[in-house]
């Protein structure tokens, strides 16, 4: 393990600090995301949430970049992102808590995917280093990303930090499970970003807009509004804002 030297400590116990805050899973992404642009400055760091029916994907980072290019980054991810090789990791049951896509595939064929062309190269990404998380349904990561491979340090600082990372986000989920909205005429379970999408319905965005301001696709938020029409029992996106669910 490579030695750390004391900024490293101080940053690190800064990291564990801040993962101690209760925050509810809609907004763990955003809080890990910048927690670790902390820890390992220098980095470009992503989380990624990807939903089983793999219409939702959810994508928070600490790139600078427009609403606009940003939804038709998220776009392109969400048909290309099979290509990176820690799906298949994952998906065939890989368990380690640390990977290094470096391990799984080399340059060449990575540089041969459309996930590099098109989701690597733009931003100058060449390595990358996943920190899974657990989440029955999801496929939940952290990422950090490089134009060179990842330091021992940086790796030896998430190693420290992976298991404190792993019990905040449990932590998120299982606030998340608790404060699920059930729903007066069905019955069903509204779940967060649903709760979400349907506040922004009620302030009259559409779901272009919904989609720019959570980051991710205008197909995804069209599939939250039809499950929200659905277990409100209503039709249009009018009856359902004047069903009388509560918007917060």
């Amino acid at each position: 393990m490579e030695r750390l030297h004391h900024s490293d400590y101080l940053r690190l116990l800064d990291f564990v600090a801040g993962l101690q805050e209760p925050v509810a899973l809609e907004d763990f992404g955003a809080h890990l995301v910048r927690l670790t642009s902390e820890l390992l400055p220098g980095a470009t760091i992503a989380f990624d949430q990807i939903g089983a029916d793999g219409l939702f994907y959810g994508f928070d980072h600490n790139v600078e970049i427009s609403p606009e290019e940003l939804a038709r980054f998220v776009s392109r991810l969400q048909e290309v992102y099979q290509q990176n090789p820690i799906y298949g990791y994952i998906t065939g049951g890989g368990s380690d808590r640390i990977v290094d896509i470096a391990d799984l595939a080399s340059r060449r064929q990575l540089h041969r995917t459309d996930f590099y062309h098109d989701i690597f190269r733009p931003y100058g990404i060449e390595h990358q280093v996943n920190v899974l998380l657990s989440r029955p349904g999801w496929i939940s990561t952290l990422t950090i990303n490089r134009d060179r491979p990842i330091p021992p340090r940086m790796k030896t600082l998430l190693a420290l930090a992976v298991r404190h990372i792993q019990l905040a986000h449990s932590n998120a989920c299982a606030m998340d499970k608790i404060s699920r909205v059930v729903m007066p005429t069905s019955g069903e379970l509204l779940t967060a970003r649903e709760a979400e999408v349907f506040r922004w319905m009620v302030e009259g965005k559409r779901n272009g807009e919904i989609a720019i301001i959570l980051g991710c696709s205008p197909r995804t938020v069209d599939k939250h509004v039809q499950n929200i029409l659905r277990k409100t029992g209503t039709e249009t996106r009018t009856a359902a804002v004047r069903s009388g669910l509560p918007a917060d």
